[in-house]
């Protein structure tokens, strides 16, 4: 049996889903929703807007977009609202597959998925699903669609997309075996938007919806797709990954046995998840007492997949020129988190303090393999100070990870801020109940 008629059986075997998985699923969507609204004035989503807004066709069927009164074509508001939640990079991943689904997952199911008539139950299913095959193609790759130079989010995003919309649209299994070989054809997304903070990635997470309801469409009018995509000559790990690295067994191992939703971490502070551990470290280590005139350096051990995205090359990231850049620039988001205690949304509001870039400079790294990853994004450092000793930390699991998670209470105080940006608390608060109570609704609405 193909790895594709495998994953198609289980998919279409899966009708119910258990309770804790289901309410792990609410609250990753109750997150990506919030990061949406947060986004809301963020020139590229506006911007973004006014592209979707006139590629939408007036006489298709429309829905809201979250952080405003306008509709526009279904597809293109969940796109939309996907790109949104993505924009400042405040958005949930599942730190294994290195995958950032929710922002994708989330949209495509309650804006998209409500207005083609699907129920909460069936969109709750197609959120998990999704999640499922999207993150074993990731965890499978071993890290090497990113050693490439691909967006993960990118290529299992797609995948995740194309099986929520094949759900939503009542694909049969011959439909699901194409449209999980065709996926791959549609698959793309590479890294270089790190080169100048370009809004490239959040199109990763807009073409990934819209490429999710396309291939299930295609799918289910009988265009077919390779049953080998995941095993042939030119299969998919092949040609995004480092095949010989893949461990393809992962597709289908346990399945059913454990969810992938319940290994996703939620991102307590608005950077690239990479960061996350060695911003743990820099509280700690304010926590210590030590000051700025203490330190005379840092040395911070990074695995080799984040040492592209947020310590190389180094002297461009002492100095980031926009908040996006900000986001995946180690030294400074280290500097921001040890002089301020804390990581916030307005932390990148100015990029021009001196004592935060002058600190940020006394910061180096060095390559190291660690064992926890990309289960956990560990963080681990070597502080000289001026008297010469030595101080060291070590975060073995990041805060927010599934293992050292945010609370409800974390969570809703988290989504809470972030909606508020956008709506009333009155209209914040309504999304957490209706997201409560997902299973049962008809419509979902803000």
């Amino acid at each position: 049996m193909f790895y594709s008629q495998h994953l198609a059986s289980f998919i279409l075997d899966t009708k119910e889903i258990p309770a804790e998985v289901k309410n792990r699923a609410k609250e990753l969507m109750l997150d990506s929703i919030g990061t949406a609204l947060a986004a809301s004035k963020e020139q590229s989503v506006l911007r973004a807007f006014e592209a979707f807004k006139a590629m939408s066709c007036k006489e298709a069927k429309e829905a809201k977009i979250w952080f405003s009164d306008e509709s526009i074509e279904a597809q293109y508001a969940a796109m939309l609202n996907g790109f949104a939640a993505h924009a400042l990079d405040y958005d949930d991943t599942h730190t294994e597959a290195i995958l950032h689904a929710s922002a994708i997952l989330t949209p495509l199911c309650l804006t998209w998925g409500f207005s083609i008539g699907a129920d909460g139950d069936k969109i709750l299913r197609a959120f998990v699903l999704g999640w499922e095959i999207g993150a074993r193609l990731g965890v499978a790759s071993k890290g090497s669609f990113h050693k490439r130079g691909f967006h993960t989010t990118a290529l299992c995003g797609t995948y995740a997309a194309t099986v929520a919309s094949a759900i939503l649209l009542d694909l049969n299994e011959e439909e699901l075996i194409n449209a999980l070989g065709i996926a791959a054809s549609f698959s793309a997304g590479i890294n270089e938007f790190l080169s100048n903070g370009s809004n490239s990635k959040l199109l990763h997470i807009a073409n990934a919806i819209r490429n999710g309801i396309f291939i299930a469409k295609l799918a289910k009018a009988k265009l077919s797709g390779p049953l080998s995509v995941f095993e042939g000559r030119d299969n998919f790990f092949r040609a995004f990954g480092i095949e010989q690295d893949c461990d393809k067994d992962v597709l289908v191992k346990e399945l059913g046995k454990s969810y992938a939703v319940m290994q996703v971490s939620i991102k307590p502070y608005p950077t690239c998840h990479f960061a996350h551990g060695l911003i743990d470290c820099a509280l700690e280590l304010r926590k210590d007492g030590l000051k700025d005139e203490d330190i005379s350096s840092i040395k911070c051990f990074v695995d080799e997949v984040p040492i592209s995205f947020i310590c190389d090359p180094l002297e461009k990231k002492y100095e980031p020129k926009s908040a996006y850049e900000a986001k995946f620039s180690m030294p400074f988001l280290f500097a921001l988190a040890f002089k301020d205690g804390f990581l916030s949304l307005k932390s990148l509001e100015n990029l021009n303090r001196e004592d935060v870039l002058s600190f940020a400079k006394k910061i180096s790294y060095e390559k190291r393999v660690s064992s926890g990853f990309p289960k956990y994004f560990p963080g681990h450092l070597e502080a000289l100070l001026k008297d010469g000793k030595i101080i060291k930390k070590d975060v073995f699991i990041n805060k927010g990870n599934f293992d050292n998670p945010l609370s409800f209470e974390e969570l809703k105080a988290k989504f809470l801020y972030n909606a508020k940006l956008s709506i009333s608390e009155e209209k914040a608060l309504n999304i957490i109940t209706q997201i409560k109570n997902l299973e049962n609704l008809k419509t979902f609405t803000i």
